[in-house]
């Protein structure tokens, strides 16, 4: 126990607290011997005393001098890494006007192993423009040039197409980009965008904040959180919604959970049941261990393990199968 409470982090937290202790103390202390030397009763005891005063004023003073130094360098710092553009910057195929605020990733030429590095307006890592500028042929706000990452971002002034998709206005939009092409706009590729409010895809009116994003040879299309009211596919209300489609943007399949208790042939389905359609004419049911699902004819009561596929037109059920069979989560 004792190597616990007295180990390095506590150490740590004890040091740190003493140095603000005495900086404090100097702050204070340094004045008080300052006024101390123009009253007369206090320069009496000074005077009494000067080896001790003398060797406090030093402290004080060291103290006091190293600290506003720190904050002078900080300071110093913080401003050479955020400067504003006094006249115009071309990066690559990135052009940045006069007036944009920019933030830098380093100033020092040489790493803390002293070797060359990437700095000044080379290391940019994220701009805000003056005015909306045009990237990719859309209009943006700012733009984040991330240090790590294979990736780029950014900001749109308003509802804009990218890469064929209606992107909502003030939303970043995240496209993947390799080291070598991070100042070449022309090689990047839409990773993710949040779609304008009330978009249509694929006959779905989408609800606003939902995703698109785009994965190795598909896209998916994707409500975050709840969606009020219900997003519509198919006449089946569901509170939320994954579509999934192919390079060609062509549908494979959807899934989601179910906004409103639904009928279907001889089941009956709670709100909240998880249901996908991978071909028109059919939908799967996948009962979980929150939600099941009830026969109406028989009473029989099906719960999580197993799932019902069922034709859409009249409800007759198909087959219900082992999700371990069909590669179906049981959730």
């Amino acid at each position: 126990m004792p190597a616990l409470i007295f180990g390095p982090s506590f150490i740590a937290m004890l040091l740190a607290g003493v140095l603000l202790q005495l900086v404090l103390v100097s702050f204070v202390g340094l004045p008080a011997l300052l006024i101390a030397c123009f009253v007369k009763r206090w320069r009496r005891v000074l005077l009494r005393h000067p080896r001790t005063f003398g060797v406090l004023a030093l402290v004080f003073s060291t103290v006091v001098a190293g600290t506003l130094w720190s904050e002078a360098r900080e300071f110093l710092d913080t401003q050479a890494l955020n400067p504003r553009l006094e006249q115009d910057l071309q990066l690559g195929g990135l052009r940045f006007p006069a007036g944009t605020q920019v933030k830098l990733a380093t100033w020092k030429p040489l790493d803390i192993y002293d070797q060359p590095q990437v700095h000044g307006l080379q290391s940019l890592k994220y701009a805000e423009f003056a005015e909306p500028q045009p990237v990719m042929g859309v209009q943006v706000t700012a733009l984040e040039l991330p240090e790590h990452g294979d990736y780029v971002r950014l900001q749109l002034a308003s509802d804009q197409v990218v890469d064929g998709w209606p992107c909502a206005g003030g939303s970043w939009v995240t496209l993947d980009a390799a080291a070598e092409v991070r100042l070449q706009p022309e090689r990047w590729t839409l990773d993710s965008c949040t779609l304008a409010p009330q978009v249509t895809v694929q006959g779905v009116t989408w609800p606003a904040d939902s995703l698109v994003s785009h994965h190795t040879h598909e896209y998916i299309v994707q409500t975050l959180g709840a969606a009020h009211p219900p997003v519509v596919i198919e006449g089946i209300g569901l509170v939320s919604l994954t579509l999934k489609l192919n390079e060609q943007r062509q549908r494979r399949y959807w899934t989601g959970q179910l906004a409103d208790p639904m009928s279907l042939g001889d089941w009956e389905y709670p709100r909240g049941m998880s249901v996908r359609q991978d071909e028109v004419p059919t939908v799967l049911f996948s009962p979980s261990s929150d939600y099941a699902a009830r026969n109406l004819r028989t009473g029989e009561t099906l719960a999580a393990g197993r799932s019902i596929l069922q034709r859409r037109a009249d409800g007759s059920t198909l087959w219900i199968k082992s999700n371990a069979e069909l590669g179906v989560p049981d959730w």
